[in-house]
């Protein structure tokens, strides 16, 4: 039986605090998926501060991961999971969220993907596809220990909820409670707000004037980008990517990202306004969780012995 399947993962809030991405082991071998660029995460917002960064993320996950493995240590039992694609699956889920919220802004995606979603995101099909082939169930005797399936193991009691919800736990250790899916709620109220800004209203006109002087009739970089002759492609056709590169060209000319970069960063201040208390509640919470990630990083791993019977990842 599978407590928590890659796919519930994937589909989960990214802010979690048992860690996004430790979700399963994997027998296979691991083959590198393609690499998330520098450029793709895009500015800086101001809420960006409120919501771990792919780097953070990345660094969360494998404290929790080293915190089970040390709980299920106590028992006796040795896990070497969950694999490296599992362990990067939060990363990417966070760049890719990073990367999506300006549409189609970094001229090297438009040049190579056109519209199509990056091969490196966790939104392509075939990423998931290939992450959810890498997983497998694990083990019933670590299953049993690692969700608390079991009051004891071996004589010895098991956490309540298991050695996972201990590693969450220790992670957040001492850290004050706070919503930690305001920013993000704050954020999808900014981007309305912001596309009822009468300032995007001049850039808009010169974007499209631009793209009609080179044959292409959209109202808007997000209309080009939705438009049904791109859907259901693997691979953007060379009327796409001419599209995409063009409509590129005419966002630098209209100055496009910086408006709407500095116009949705001034919705998002005057959101958060009513919201300081909370919010700096959750900025304590997160250097106090980002302490602890530290602090679980620089211990040393165990090496007991596993137990008969018990899987040590290595099929």
């Amino acid at each position: 039986m599978r407590r928590i399947s890659w796919a519930a993962g994937v589909a989960a809030v990214l802010v979690c605090a048992g860690g996004c991405g430790a979700q399963q082991g994997s027998r296979n071998a691991e083959q590198p998926l393609d690499p998330v660029p520098v450029s793709a995460t895009g500015p800086a917002l101001p809420l960006d501060s409120y919501m771990p960064s792919p780097d953070e993320q990345a660094r969360s996950d494998r404290a929790q991961a080293v915190l089970e493995r040390a709980c299920l240590a106590r028992f006796g039992l040795r896990w070497d999971g969950p694999g490296e694609s599992a362990l990067d699956i939060g990363r990417r889920m966070a760049a890719s969220r990073q990367a999506e919220r300006f549409g189609v802004v970094d001229p090297e995606q438009a040049s190579r993907y056109g519209y199509q979603v990056p091969s490196w995101s966790t939104h392509n099909p075939r990423v998931g596809a290939i992450l959810a082939a890498r997983h497998v169930d694990v083990p019933p005797d670590v299953e049993k220990v690692l969700y608390g399936m079991t009051p004891e193991f071996g004589g010895e009691r098991v956490p309540k909820d298991g050695c996972r919800a201990e590693a969450a736990g220790r992670l957040g250790r001492g850290a004050p409670e706070a919503d930690r899916n305001l920013p993000a709620r704050l954020a999808v109220q900014a981007v309305a707000s912001t596309a009822e800004d009468p300032r995007l209203k001049p850039v808009l006109r010169a974007w499209k004037s631009c793209m009609e002087r080179a044959g292409h009739d959209y109202a808007s970089p997000k209309a080009a980008s939705q438009d049904p002759l791109w859907k259901h492609h693997q691979a953007p056709s060379k009327t796409e990517l001419t599209v995409a590169a063009t409509d590129i060209r005419c966002q630098h000319e209209a100055r496009y990202l910086p408006t709407l970069v500095t116009v949705t960063a001034q919705h998002q201040r005057r959101l958060m306004g009513p919201h300081t208390a909370e919010l700096d509640r959750l900025q304590d919470q997160q250097e106090i969780r980002a302490e602890n990630v530290t602090e679980a990083l620089s211990t040393k791993p165990s090496h007991s012995t596993p137990a008969e019977g018990t899987w040590d990842g290595s099929g």
